[in-house]
């Protein structure tokens, strides 16, 4: 639990640095929208263990079950996003929208 932990924090830092570092560029890349509603899930989970302290493996299991996928899935999606740092960017920008849209509802603005 504790790798996974790390993992889910790891992640989270590194999409918000690349987000916060990312200049306009005109080019889109298309994001996968399956993995941006994991990611922010598996977020929210890893939110509410470090406050609650209750998640379990089943958590994170029912998450990706939710969406047909396993832990080696979502890892080589993210492999491919790791490879090209602007679509890695673009992936971490909606996740970081979605996750405002969760905490602060509709009064959330995309920076």
């Amino acid at each position: 639990m504790q790798k996974t932990k790390r993992v889910a924090i790891g992640l989270l830092a590194a999409g918000l640095l690349l987000a916060g570092c990312g200049g306009d560029r005109s080019e889109t890349v298309a994001v996968d929208s399956t993995l941006v509603n994991v990611l922010v899930e598996l977020h929210l989970l890893s939110a509410r263990q470090a406050l609650v302290g209750d998640v379990t493996p089943a958590f994170r299991d029912s998450v990706l079950a939710r969406y047909g996928l396993d832990s080696a899935t979502v890892a080589r999606r993210l492999q491919r996003y790791a490879r090209d740092p602007e679509a890695f960017r673009q992936l971490y920008q909606q996740i970081q929208e979605r996750l405002m849209l969760e905490h602060y509802g509709s009064e959330a603005t995309p920076r």
